[in-house]
């Protein structure tokens, strides 16, 4: 039997319980895998479309790289489709009439070489789509949770760095949703929480060296000034949930990890994890840490990424 003609018992499926693609099959009462290549991303059922996603696409070639990510604290999840589909895409057809669509999404393919599961996050709703190639769905959440479990809580919080900042280059909808008021406080917090923790972070460490640590983030061009014996040097941190190839640094920190007056260390915690908490707050945990000692920030590895256009000057 195809899988088109195959009823997707989805009722049989716990939200927030883990599932490789065979187990999801399998719980829903329909064929186990063929082979591992069968089910892709989006596979169609007779009654449903099932999604499975894997956000952290950093690994993919730049085509590949889709925009699949929950919005409003999980509420909403905006997706992508193939490049390849269009709107007159069968599947497609189905999601923009209103067809059930089920969700299962992990963070990451894989955790030292071990491949992981997909979270059951539940029925989705469409609301909305952009018809450019990828096709951009807007979904609402059906089975949200108000209190989710660790794993589902993350992966409602979990958001790369591009989105945070608000890239050109983000679709439409998405773009729109987070500009929207509730999307703006949503980026501040899970920011803060992110800057926050790689703050402690830092300021622990320096304090096992030994160093007298003075939090200077409020108004200094640096985050912290650490003493030790008569020498003293400056920490400019950074938190990240990506991997920290790149971080974002201003003019004026650069110009300060320049001063002869002292060394800059540039301290990077990557990896961060961020969790949604029951009153709608985020908290961050884990992360690697990258020291950079006495940070000099060359040329050729400083990218523009803003500019400021003065009309007086024209």
């Amino acid at each position: 039997m195809k899988r088109k003609d195959e009823e997707f018992n989805y009722t049989n499926l716990i939200v927030g319980n883990s599932y490789s693609k065979n187990e999801a099959l399998v719980t829903a009462n329909v064929e186990p895998l063929k082979n591992n290549k069968e089910i892709t991303g989006i596979t169609s059922f007779k009654n449903c479309i099932v999604l499975f996603v894997t956000l952290d696409k950093r690994s993919k070639e730049d085509s590949h790289k889709y925009n699949d990510v929950f919005v409003d604290n999980g509420k909403k999840f905006h997706w992508e489709s193939q490049n390849k589909n269009t709107t007159e895409t069968s599947h497609i057809k189905r999601i923009l009439t209103g067809e059930t669509v089920i969700l299962f999404v992990r963070i990451h393919e894989k955790i030292k070489s071990r491949s992981q599961p997909f979270i059951y996050v539940g029925r989705l709703s469409y609301i909305e789509y952009n018809s450019n190639r990828p096709v951009q769905v807007l979904y609402n959440v059906l089975d949200y949770q108000d209190k989710p479990n660790k794993e589902l809580s993350a992966i409602y919080a979990w958001e790369k760095i591009e989105t945070l900042d608000l890239d050109n280059n983000l679709p439409l909808i998405l773009k729109k949703e987070k500009t929207s008021y509730q999307g703006r406080v949503t980026d501040i917090k899970k920011r803060k929480a992110i800057e926050l923790y790689a703050m402690n972070k830092a300021k622990e460490d320096y304090k096992k060296q030994g160093f007298k640590v003075i939090d200077t983030s409020s108004n200094s061009p640096y985050d912290l000034e650490c003493h030790k014996n008569n020498t003293f040097r400056r920490v400019e941190v950074k938190g990240t949930t990506t991997e920290g190839d790149a971080v974002y640094v201003t003019r004026n920190e650069v110009l300060s990890a320049h001063s002869a007056e002292c060394e800059t260390d540039l301290y990077i915690v990557n990896n961060i994890d961020i969790f949604l908490q029951k009153d709608g707050n985020y908290y961050a945990n884990g992360g690697l840490v990258n020291i950079i000692k006495n940070w000099k920030p060359e040329e050729k590895c400083l990218e523009a990424t803003v500019y400021r256009y003065h009309l007086s000057k024209r």
